[in-house]
């Protein structure tokens, strides 16, 4: 009799904000990860995990496609030290060393002051939907692995779109 492996790996959205900071909106928002054991192995022996979140603002039109106002990406990496038996997630070329794996998952799930909107690009009052998602890319990985993970659920993991509403609002001087 076969027995199924249940991989234990989460992406959850705790909170998500657009918040109005020095004529850009920011994003924040809290996620939590979780690893199954596959990908906290491949850690461990050295492999490099790339996060990327992935934003986007669009705004509805009643007689033609939603128009995409604002697409971005942002990349973050973990990689494990064995010699400091230490993680190290890197963003937008810094660099945080955690003492664990979970903590540099915590670091990579908060997100804060991330500028995704420029003021300019949105109109006060205007309903706009905007979403969020995050995922590992596989993409990043060495070549066989590439082809593991497009049959491999372990190997996979990505949020769906978080969506909400934005309604942007000028903030008194």
């Amino acid at each position: 009799m076969a027995l199924g492996i249940a991989h234990a790996q989460s992406l959850a959205f705790k909170s998500i904000e657009l918040l109005n900071k020095d004529k850009n909106w920011v994003l924040a928002s809290k996620i939590s990860l979780e690893l199954n054991p596959t990908l906290e192995q491949f850690v461990k022996k050295g492999l490099t995990l790339y996060f990327v979140a992935d934003f986007q603002l669009s705004k509805s039109r009643w007689y033609w496609f939603d128009e995409k106002i604002v697409e971005h990406s942002r990349v973050m990496k973990i990689t494990y030290h064995a010699l400091t038996n230490q993680y190290r997630v890197t963003l937008d070329g810094l660099s945080v060393v955690a003492p664990s794996l979970k903590d540099a998952l915590t670091v990579v799930g908060t997100i804060e002051d991330w500028p995704v909107i420029e003021q300019a690009q949105v109109v006060d009052g205007q309903v706009y939907q905007a979403a969020l998602r995050i995922r590992l890319d596989t993409n990043q990985f060495a070549k066989p692995l590439q082809v593991n993970a497009l049959n491999s659920k372990s190997l996979n993991m990505q949020s769906d779109w978080r969506r909400f509403e934005f309604v942007p609002k000028k903030v008194a001087p």
